[in-house]
């Protein structure tokens, strides 16, 4: 159920809306720490009440270190209103906790987590917590909880969580996948559904539509003066029954006729490039600078994977 794999910790792009705490209930208070595939084969058929190998229901027990320790993800609960402060109108805050248990006769040092979690179809980033090496008494575990707040129109939508655990003394961290939706129901619109199929080898694709595993959303623009912040949503699949490294793409912004390089960002999910799971979706927020002068004008996106691969998206550069 797990897998190892490398990772690094990128230059934070991107801060979501989220709320962390975490606790323990043994030992002191735990520490925060801190390529995609091309001509895959189609998404798997994945109905609500089945997941894919790989991915496992909260409540369940994964082994890390050969059964040295083992991690479990409660439920989602949703937290009163009230509980949680500066909660926007029309959203709502979410608790979920997540257990590093010592499965050993003697006292052992717990393996550091990275924690992350992504919601609805389309990925996008729900939070994130981390936990450094802390020692923890036989049959005894590490609580940490990984706080939400999310739009009410996620109510119902299912949360994939990462947890990286690595041991003491290991540099590659073991990937365990949990999912399950937060209470409630919502009908997801046309946006949250995760593509079917989607059109492969255009020379060129539109803002919002897919090309292969890749999307990129419409782009916005914000701000005054001679440089404007312009914004737009990079989505990935996982088409495999392994893990992806990241979102692994990088984004090339060039504008106008001419196509004057604007920009190039490396878009990754908080401070780091968070695995994908298997044959899910993963989305993230870019930004980039935009001249005042390209504002209304067209745009070209290069969309460049580890492999070098690129593929080439148009549009216009909203006002």
């Amino acid at each position: 159920m797990s897998v190892r794999l490398r990772h690094t910790l990128p230059t934070v792009l991107l801060a979501g809306a989220v709320l962390i705490s975490g606790c323990a209930r043994s030992g002191s208070d735990p520490k925060a720490d801190g390529q995609p595939t091309s001509g895959a084969p189609a998404t798997r058929p994945s109905p609500s009440t089945v997941l894919p190998d790989g991915i496992v229901k909260p409540g369940t027990a994964l082994p890390v270190g050969d059964g040295a320790w083992t991690v479990t993800l409660q439920s989602f609960e949703r937290l009163p209103a009230g509980t949680v402060p500066g909660v926007p109108a029309g959203s709502s805050a979410y608790t979920a906790r997540v257990s590093v248990a010592n499965q050993r006769a003697q006292i052992a040092t717990a393996p550091q987590t990275a924690v992350t979690a992504r919601y609805g179809a389309l990925g996008r980033p729900a939070g994130e917590v981390a936990g450094g090496p802390q020692r923890v008494r036989p049959n005894r575990s590490v609580d940490r909880d990984l706080r939400l707040v999310l739009p009410d129109q996620a109510q119902g939508l299912p949360v994939t969580v990462t947890v990286e655990a690595t041991e003491e003394g290991l540099a590659q961290p073991e990937l365990l996948f949990f999912e399950g939706a937060l209470p409630g129901s919502a009908a997801a619109s046309p946006d949250e559904r995760a593509p079917q199929g989607s059109p492969a080898g255009q020379s060129v694709t539109p803002l919002g539509q897919w090309n292969d595993h890749v999307r990129l959303g419409k782009v916005t623009v914000s701000g005054e003066g001679a440089s404007r912040t312009g914004s737009l949503e990079l989505s990935v699949v996982n088409r495999s029954d392994a893990p992806m490294p990241g979102l692994g793409t990088t984004l090339r912004i060039l504008t106008g006729q001419d196509l004057h390089l604007a920009d190039t960002v490396r878009p990754v999910y908080g401070y780091r490039d968070a695995a994908i799971a298997p044959f899910r979706t993963a989305t993230q927020t870019v930004s980039f600078r935009v001249p005042e002068s390209a504002v209304g004008g067209s745009v070209t996106v290069e969309a460049v994977d580890a492999g070098s691969s690129k593929i080439t998206f148009e549009g216009v550069l909203g006002r």
